[in-house]
């Protein structure tokens, strides 16, 4: 009797675990296939269930577009193969009264995924996570859930892919609701990857490797800003982006651990109105917000850029003049920044004149810098900027300035005062202009103090110097004109106590920060030194 009873017993475990298998496969590709307002549909290759330990495992599971549909209703083409999810500890009378998902643990195997959307799309957190919600079939809580090895592609508009190698996730206490909102929160997050892709129209960037952890984390589909967490551990290793208007960027590591970003080996090349190019060793952010970034918006209370080296090159004779009308500096990107800080800076810029073959070159060493309120809102106060450098490493320059990031009328002031140079160092950049040269002469001390109205910059300038000779040059050639050149001296020497110079410089439409601020001051320069 007992051991049929055992017998009897056994059966029916067997057959009500067969029933099982197919009834769950039966009810998760109805849930998707039999929803008329979705264009996906499911195939399973298997399911097996285990009552003792509980688990549930599905097998081959395959998610294809109807494309027709997808397209109607602005839903991306999918095609998503996994090759096993498996529940343990799974709740399988929840799921089947209340439709609701529930385990201990949650693991999908080597999924590969290929995923396009047919209408163009904005990029962001929120668009990925509103494509996650159109495969979520019921509400789902679980203690881990581990995503091993996934590959495959991204596409949110006609020319903007996404490719992965490899990613591998661990989330801890996971929940998500599906309708009416896609929410979805965890305690961590665990995230790896290797070989991140990203390619648009404008720009390819990529990323070598990512290792971290986000705590607390949640998105939600109804905000724009929809990735929150309290804190995070992020390392990256080589991070490249190159654009299509001639600038490339590299970083060999970024270390974010709770609000503090630590950026090494930084490489910045670009070919626009200037060509530039700047490396940095280090650079720290101090309190970034990871959800403002997500806003194309760069806010930090302080970001400190270490021993940067700077190359600037102005051609005028190769770039034309833009038919628009902006800033001496133009940022792509929002900022919010309330102190920026450099620290022991060099920088080399360059011009080369219209129509002529030599390069004139300027030297900033030393340059230590500090500018407060670096924001380009329409609410927010002029930025002021502090900084005091080495000029063609023998002149000592401090520098005053006040002005807007945030308008096209560039209203402002600058002032400041250098030390003593001789004046023949600076024939290259000079001699272009007022086509004289200097054969000796030296600057003992020079003031300066400008309003700037508009990118107009008038104010004075007052210059003391000593043994000044030089020679004027034809217009067109280098010629020397002796003459002249001989009247022009008797002039200069009878202001050897000091001469009053009058700034006065109307911006250009490429002028950079840097080339604006040299050209304001050379323009009292030479008024000063010449009669």
């Amino acid at each position: 009797m007992l051991g049929g009873g055992i017998i009897v017993l056994g059966i029916a475990g067997f057959v009500a675990i067969d029933y099982l298998d197919s009834y769950l496969k039966e009810k998760i590709t109805t849930s998707i296939n039999e929803n008329k307002e979705s264009p996906y549909s499911i195939e399973i290759g298997d399911v097996q269930v285990w009552l003792f330990p509980t688990k549930v495992t599905l097998e081959k599971i395959k998610i294809k577009t109807d494309n027709i549909s997808a397209e109607e209703k602005g839903k991306p083409q999918a095609s998503i193969n996994v090759e096993k999810v498996v529940f343990k500890g799974a709740s399988i009378w929840k799921y089947l009264s209340n439709g609701e998902w529930h385990a201990d643990r949650l693991t999908l195997q080597n999924p590969v995924i290929d995923i396009k959307y047919v209408a163009d799309s904005t990029q962001g957190v929120s668009r990925a996570a509103d494509t996650v919600a159109n495969f979520v079939v019921a509400p789902l809580s679980v203690g881990i859930l581990e995503i091993q090895n996934l590959t495959g592609k991204y596409q949110y508009n006609s020319n903007s892919i996404i490719q992965l190698k490899k990613l591998d996730l661990e989330i801890n206490e996971a929940k998500w609701l599906k309708p009416p909102t896609f929410r979805f929160s965890s305690k961590k997050i665990q995230v790896s990857f290797q070989q991140l892709n990203h390619k648009t129209a404008n720009f390819l960037q990529t990323v070598d490797t990512l290792h971290g952890t986000l705590n607390a984390v949640s998105f939600d589909t109804s905000y724009i800003d929809v990735l929150r967490f309290s804190d995070a551990k992020l390392l990256i290793n080589n991070y490249s982006m190159a654009h299509q208007n001639g600038t490339n960027f590299k970083i060999g590591e970024i270390d974010y651990q709770n609000k503090l970003v630590k950026v090494k080996n930084v490489q910045l090349s670009q070919d626009l109105d200037e060509k530039l190019e700047m490396n940095t060793q280090q650079l720290e952010a101090h309190n970034l917000d990871w959800q403002a970034l997500q806003r194309q918006l760069i806010k930090a209370d302080k970001i400190l850029v270490f021993n940067p080296t700077i190359s600037i090159l102005k051609d005028r004779n190769r770039h034309p003049e833009p038919s628009e009308k902006k800033m001496p500096y133009q940022w792509k990107i929002s900022l919010a920044i309330d102190t920026l800080q450099i620290k022991e800076g060099n920088i080399i810029y360059s011009e080369r004149a219209e129509g002529l073959d030599g390069i004139g070159s300027l030297s900033f060493d030393s340059l230590n810098m500090t500018a407060l309120n670096f924001h380009n809102f329409e609410e927010s106060k002029p930025a002021k900027i502090q900084a005091d450098m080495y000029f063609m490493k023998e002149s000592r320059i401090e520098i005053e300035m006040e002005m807007p990031l945030n308008t096209d009328t560039f209203e402002g002031s600058i002032k400041g005062f250098c030390t003593q140079i001789e004046i023949p160092s600076l024939n290259k950049m000079l001699s272009p202009i007022t086509r004289f040269e200097a054969n000796t002469g030296t600057i003992k001390r020079a003031w300066f103090d400008a309003k700037i109205n508009d990118g107009y910059a008038t104010g004075t300038f007052y210059i003391t110097y000593n043994n000044l000779k030089v020679t004027l040059l034809k217009k067109k050639s280098n010629k020397k004109r002796k003459f002249l050149s001989g009247l022009l001296n008797t002039v200069i020497a009878k202001n050897v106590e000091g001469k009053e110079g009058e700034i006065k410089y109307q911006r250009e439409y490429n002028d950079s920060l840097l080339r604006y601020v040299w050209r304001t001051i050379r323009s009292g320069l030479i008024t000063s030194m010449l009669p």
